[in-house]
């Protein structure tokens, strides 16, 4: 049974259909040739016991009356019965009478059987010789079977035949019977198959019959429609859960990018607060350190040269320190303002070289500027240019080696280029996409080599693009040294400048003289400060420690321009002006005002401005530009006095 499970569908629907139809015919054949043997035995048997009784009642009177002759000639006539093979008469006592045929030698049992047998090849049966009154003897005959054995040969070879011809009809039949019932069902198993391998629910069977297979073929294909519709539904899912799986993964990726660059930015203003108190404690320990040597020693003309170099020098880091905080506070506020005009850039690359080759010149450095063309006229704002520049070559200076190179090349091609190269540290790969990061610096630790905030090139780079440029550093590696490259598109054509790129004019001591200025700060070192820095020019200086000190000071002698601070307590300098403003022209109203404040930022000076300041300077100023602004507002009220 195991190997018909296995079979295909169709050999099983043939065997099916065959196996039942040869075992019907098989039975039918040996039932129908047993009962026609059968029926043939009882025949003849009925015949031989009818033919010996006969037999036996006309041969009685001969063996009553011993008359062999008679008996023979009787038992010869059973020769036209040819299956008659042996007939014997014994008489009463069991002698052998006579036999048929006489072969000339006894094959007569010697005493006649007491009962009938029905034998393969012979039927053997005994009779009474009797006349009906008295038995006179036995008859035995034996009957040949060779007749039953033929028909049964002919049964045989018949049924074969047939058989054959009825295993031929039904094969023929079963073959086309069988493909309306496995047809559907191997459509339906290739379909099913298809389906599994391809995943396409779209597949259908296709149902030709209207019987239990076509209901199992339409059955099987409403279900693909379902398994199509939920395969589908299931596919969108599938779809809004990988979305929604992605989702979170992004999410989670920018949650943990997040909380790296909030760790980075931990780090950094760790790293930065640690700078910054460096930086800014270090210089102010070379003033504060040297201050109080100059005050409590009698120092020689050197000493005292060198402390006051030292302070200067301490003083302006600081001051550049502070001024670097507040232009990145501007720079991420959005508050960065551009006063943008004509300027020659080789002239602001001239005086960038200036400021720096005395360090240059303190470390040995060969100092090499090429310049393509003068003037290289463009559009931008000079003091930030000037910035820009700066904060490249003193960077450059700064991390070249004693006996390195710096070189500087200004070229034009699609606008200006500017390329500072220099043999120093270099930058690690790593770091180099950090390099213009505000706060960033290769190295952060307390052991650096190089002071500094970090903030010089993210400076750089805002300026930069601000002006519609770019920026950009290369580095072969570590000791192998850097290159900055600025381009700046805005080229525009050469003509003469009415002052230099920075707005500089010449001057000298008697800049100011005859100009009464009245300064006005709460702080007694401030006041001192001006009032040394406009003297040297030629300037009668009169101080005022408020509001109201200046007030009285203007009412003796109205100056001609007025330096106030904003901070100031009991009345600041807004107070000062509007007080000012409010007098009529001829008591000092229209007197033009400058702001010396250490609030810088753009909010302080738009406030300035509009208070009705003329002009805005921070703290720490430097000296000669507060002369020149000074000299340039006298200049100004002079031309407004004579045009009136």
């Amino acid at each position: 049974m195991t190997a018909f499970r296995d079979l295909p569908i169709r050999r099983k629907l043939f065997l099916l259909t065959l196996a039942p139809t040869i075992v019907a015919l098989l039975v039918a054949s040996v039932g129908f040739l047993t009962w026609d043997i059968i029926e043939q035995r009882r025949e003849i048997r009925n015949a031989i016991e009818a033919e010996t009784e006969v037999l036996g009642r006309a041969i009685a009177p001969y063996v009553t009356f011993d008359r062999p002759d008679e008996v023979e000639d009787t038992l010869s006539l059973l020769e036209s019965r040819g299956h008659v093979r042996l007939v014997c008469v014994y008489e009463s006592d069991g002698t052998l009478f006579r036999e048929y045929p006489d072969s000339g030698r006894r094959i007569c049992p010697p005493a006649p059987p007491l009962n009938s047998t029905f034998g393969w090849n012979s039927y053997e049966v005994q009779a009474a010789v009797s006349d009906g009154n008295t038995t006179a003897g036995v008859l035995y005959m034996s009957r040949s079977l060779a007749d039953v054995h033929r028909r049964l040969a002919v049964g045989t070879v018949t049924i074969v035949v047939l058989l054959v011809l009825a295993v031929a009809a039904a094969m023929t039949l079963a073959r086309r019977m069988q493909r309306s019932i496995s047809e559907p069902l191997l459509n339906l198993s290739d379909t099913a198959r298809k389906i599994s391998s391809s995943r396409d629910y779209s597949i259908r069977a296709s149902a030709i019959a209207r019987d239990e297979i076509g209901v199992v073929v339409r059955s099987f294909n409403d279900m693909l429609e379902q398994i199509a519709d939920r395969t589908t539904e299931l596919s969108k899912s599938n779809a809004d859960l990988q979305r929604e799986i992605d989702e979170r993964k992004r999410v989670e990726r920018d949650r943990q990018a997040a909380l790296e660059r909030e760790r980075d930015a931990n780090r950094l203003k760790d790293e930065f607060l640690a700078t910054l108190s460096h930086e800014l404690r270090t210089p102010m320990n070379a003033v504060l350190g040297w201050a109080r040597v100059l005050r409590s020693t009698t120092a020689d003309a050197p000493t005292r040269e060198r402390g006051l170099e030292s302070i200067e020098r301490n003083a302006r880091a600081q001051a550049r320190l502070i001024e670097d905080l507040l232009e990145v506070s501007r720079i991420i506020t959005g508050k960065l303002r551009l006063q943008v005009r004509d300027v020659d850039l080789a002239a602001i690359v001239d005086t960038a070289v200036d400021n720096v080759r005395p360090a240059a010149i303190a470390k040995r450095l060969e100092l090499d500027v090429q310049i393509d063309f003068r003037p290289a006229l463009t559009s931008g704002d000079p003091d930030r240019l000037q910035q820009v520049v700066w904060n490249l070559l003193s960077n450059a200076v700064k991390f070249t080696p004693a006996d390195g190179r710096v070189s500087v090349r200004l070229t034009q091609k699609d606008g200006y280029v500017l390329t500072v190269q220099d043999s120093g540290a270099g930058i690690d790969p790593k770091f180099l996409p950090h390099v213009f990061d505000a706060f960033r610096q290769a190295d952060g630790s307390a052991t650096r080599e190089h002071g500094g905030l970090g903030l010089g090139l993210a400076i750089a780079k805002q300026l930069v693009e601000a002006h519609g440029g770019t920026i950009r550093a290369r580095s072969e590696g570590r000791e192998r040294g850097a290159v900055f490259e600025v381009s700046l598109p805005s080229v525009v054509e050469a003509r003469k400048l009415t002052a230099d790129v920075h707005g500089v004019e010449d001057v000298d001591e008697s800049l100011l003289r005859g100009v009464n200025v009245l300064v006005v700060d709460d702080d007694e070192d401030a006041r001192l400060l001006l009032q040394m820095t406009l003297s040297r020019y030629g300037a009668v200086v009169t101080t005022a420690g408020s509001a109201r000190d200046a007030l009285a000071a203007i009412e003796r002698t109205a100056p001609h321009v007025v330096l106030s601070d904003i901070g100031m307590p009991q009345e600041d300098g807004y107070d000062l002006l509007r007080q000012l403003r409010a007098r009529p022209a001829d008591r000092g109203g229209m007197i033009p005002a400058v702001a010396v404040t250490a609030y810088a930022s753009a909010s302080d000076r738009s406030s300035t401005q509009a208070a009705g300041y003329q002009a805005h300077v921070a703290k720490p100023f430097e000296p000669d530009d507060v002369a020149r602004l000074v000299r340039r507002l006298v200049a100004a009220d002079q031309n407004v006095a004579r045009g009136a």
